[in-house]
């Protein structure tokens, strides 16, 4: 049974009289088809060439019918299609157990003052659940008002991540949830919250659907903005395809739908994407449960003794919008507040709205925000406001006694093409209690030139009490890939400014140099030379900064990891996420890439820690082929690893030294073994492979075990012979003179 040139499969009862075909309603169901109106549901017999559109094809000899009907009397349940990534979890691989210290060192001299700073990370993974981390930073200084040292903690926390739920559990210092009208607070406790950053892969926002029908068996092709973004094979029948949409703002979409004939039609599509939105039914929400940091980065173990509570929401009610919630509570304050983003028919924008109430120390205020925003090809739009009650507060601000403002306004319009260049207006305004508006305005012009060069220009106008003006023009001029020239005039209030720079930037690869020279002239001059350099185990620098009335200062800085993973202590890149170790099995110096692009070679150990990997996505690992001498031999080429968020994975290349051997073998007529012959090859009484003898009674093996041996049958008989052991890997195969096989 085919309907509509699509092989359906099943076994359908029918009735045949003389050269007419007829079936039950039922029957017809059964089939997928919709019976017209005016047909009984339960009719017994209908004639198939009686109704409307329908065509009839039927091979007796072979048995099959072949239907083709009007669409519409396809009843069958649409099909659902969707484009793009998948969208769950992908399988993590497995963490291994290590310790990770990440460093940025710096030192410096100026005029007999020296200094010594440290950042430090210690991170601790693979150990039970979750991943344990601590940091600080450390200063030493010597100068003619003596020495002095100070280290000061900055954050300590354990951290267990979800992916298949997308859930994230830390403990310790940390920053709590907000939205885009609420703010963080810096706090230590229990931080609980959904993070779809756990599976990356995962489309969050409302996909755009793509209805259309298709009468045969048909390929269909979606298009945003001319960039085929899926292209999937459906059924006779009506689809439905689900797309991410490729675009923040406006676009147009296009479905393609070609049948098996090669005929094509299309259907258009307005789309507008806003990465604002969540899908309908999907939620975001972070709880914070601690008390608030004091003096962070200043003392390492100042908090706020009052508990604090913070929650945060939001929900896709529909495709077009989100509603966002978030509440705060401690002893002496109470916070909640509620808005909603939404996007304006099919392309009319995204507009946000939050209205806030707190109650702090008795006394009550409020908060409301709105907010537009509009992108489209060659135009783009934004504006906001938010404005608070003088006794408004959030947590942060009440605890620590810090002043909001009353007022915040912004204003943003962008506009231009590929040959006039890009141009901006711009506008903020806020306002402090007792103190003057704040209110500036600006305007921007940029461009890309012959030889991908480029210029911008930029003009800020102080609208307040201080009616100040800036006039920023600035060049570059590539002289190749990594090098450019550019040079900056700088017109101010308190004078006028010329800098001129070069430099060399560094290639993601072992080994690599760069550099950078500038100089400046205007109320202050200054000059600045550097030189650096990026390898596998991490990057280095040294320069040069001179400033008039000021003086040279000369600094060096160090940045990268140590890690105790695998074998024992490597050194690597700074690791601020996932990291691999690539193990070549004890093969040293063979280079390794990381999504197609080199990051080093392995050490004596045949060892490399590849840094930084993305967390929780598909990282490719692989070694060039070409790099490989001659007689290596090599599993596979390449390799993905899914690793967790700041831990370590391990990644096994398994290279071997090829033993060749080539031996001609005489049978027991002293003749040579016939073409064809079987062998097994055998060690330590072992079957290892088994292979077959050439003409002349040529072996040929890539490899040859320990105590190897082989074993024929001749005619009725069985004859065998130990093989010859290569010893180093050679080359070229080992030839030897005839071997005889014995009983």
């Amino acid at each position: 049974m085919h309907i509509n040139q699509d092989p359906d499969g099943t076994l359908a009862r029918l009735s045949l009289r003389g050269q007419t075909l007829s079936a039950s309603a039922q029957t017809l169901r059964e089939l997928g088809l919709r019976l017209p109106p005016g047909i009984a549901a339960e009719a017994p017999d209908i004639r198939l060439d009686q109704l409307s559109g329908v065509r009839v094809d039927y091979d007796a000899r072979n048995q099959r019918l072949d239907l083709e009907v009007p669409v519409h009397m396809l009843d069958r349940p649409t099909t659902y299609l969707r484009a793009g990534p998948e969208r769950s979890a992908v399988a993590v691989s497995n963490t291994s157990p290590g310790l990770l210290l990440n460093y940025d060192l710096h030192a410096q001299q100026l005029q007999g003052e020296r200094d010594i700073d440290g950042y430090l990370e210690l991170r601790l993974f693979g150990l039970g659940p979750g991943t344990w981390s601590s940091s600080q930073n450390t200063r030493l200084g010597s100068g003619p008002g003596g020495e002095h040292a100070t280290s000061t903690r900055l954050d300590s926390r354990w951290q267990l991540d979800l992916p298949d739920r997308m859930l994230s559990l830390s403990l310790g210092d940390q920053l709590s949830g907000a939205l885009s009208w609420s703010r963080s607070a810096r706090m230590a406790g229990l931080h609980l919250a959904r993070d779809f950053s756990l599976q990356p892969y995962r489309v969050t926002t409302p996909l755009s659907s793509f209805a259309g029908e298709a009468v045969l068996p048909s390929t269909v092709d979606l298009y945003i903005n001319g960039v085929r973004q899926a292209s999937q094979r459906v059924a006779p029948g009506r689809f439905q395809l689900d797309a991410m949409p490729a675009l923040n703002g406006i676009g147009q979409a296009q479905l393609l739908v070609t049948d098996i004939n090669g005929h094509s039609s299309a259907l258009e599509f307005p789309l507008y994407g806003a990465p604002e939105l969540l899908q309908r039914g999907l939620s975001d929400w972070s709880l914070d449960i601690g008390v608030l940091r004091r003096d962070y980065g200043i003392r390492s173990f100042a908090y706020d003794h009052q508990p604090l509570a913070s929650a945060s929401l939001r929900h896709g009610l529909g495709e077009r919008l989100t509603l966002e919630a978030h509440a705060e509570a401690a002893q002496d304050l109470q916070l909640a507040g509620i808005g909603a983003v939404g996007l304006l028919a099919d392309r009319g924008g995204v507009l946000s709205a939050s209205v806030s109430g707190s109650q702090a120390g008795g006394l009550r205020g409020s908060q409301r925000s709105l907010g537009y925003q509009w992108n489209a090809p060659g135009f783009s739009v934004s504006a906001s406001t938010q404005r608070r009650s003088p006794r408004f507060a959030d947590a942060p601000a009440y605890l620590r006694q810090a002043t909001l403002p009353l007022r915040t306004d912004r204003f943003f319009v962008g506009f231009g093409n590929v040959h006039s260049g890009q141009f901006s207006l711009n506008y903020i305004s806020q306002r402090y209690p007792g103190m003057p508006d704040i209110r500036l305005a600006g305007a921007g012009w940029s461009r890309s030139l012959p030889g991908q060069a480029w210029i911008s220009l930029q003009l800020n106008h102080d609208l307040g009490e201080r009616d100040m003006d800036n006039i920023y023009l600035y060049v570059s001029t590539p002289l190749d890939r990594h090098t450019q020239l550019s040079s900056a005039l700088r017109h101010a209030d308190d004078g006028n400014g010329v800098t001129l720079e070069a430099n060399h930037s560094q290639v993601l690869d072992n080994g690599d140099w760069g550099w950078r020279a500038q100089t400046s002239t205007g109320a202050q001059s200054s000059a600045h030379l550097e030189i650096n350099h990026l390898h596998e185990q991490g990057r280095w620098a040294l320069g040069l900064d001179h400033i008039s009335d000021i003086g040279t200062l000369a600094y060096v800085n160090s940045t990268g990891s140590l890690a105790w993973f695998g074998s024992g202590l490597h050194r690597l890149r700074r690791a601020d996420d996932a990291f691999a170790l690539v193990s070549t099995s004890g093969v040293p110096g063979v280079p390794i890439r990381l999504q197609n692009q080199p990051v080093g070679s392995t050490d004596a150990r045949g060892e490399l820690l590849v840094a930084p990997l993305h967390a929780w996505q598909r990282n490719l690992l692989s070694i060039d082929p070409l790099a490989l001498p001659a007689d290596m031999q090599i599993d596979a080429f390449e390799q993905q690893v899914v690793p967790a968020a700041r831990s370590g994975v391990r990644a096994t290349f398994r290279l071997q030294p090829s033993k060749p051997l080539s031996v001609n073998i005489l049978g027991l007529d002293k003749r040579w073994l016939r073409a064809g012959t079987p062998a097994v090859i055998e060690s330590h009484g072992r079957a290892v492979t088994s292979t077959v003898i050439g003409h002349d009674g040529q072996l040929y093996l890539d490899n040859v075990p320990a105590d190897a041996s082989l074993r024929v049958r001749q005619d009725s008989r069985e004859c065998r012979l130990a093989l010859p052991d290569p010893g180093s890997p050679p080359v070229a195969p080992i030839a030897l003179e005839p071997l005889q096989c014995h009983p």
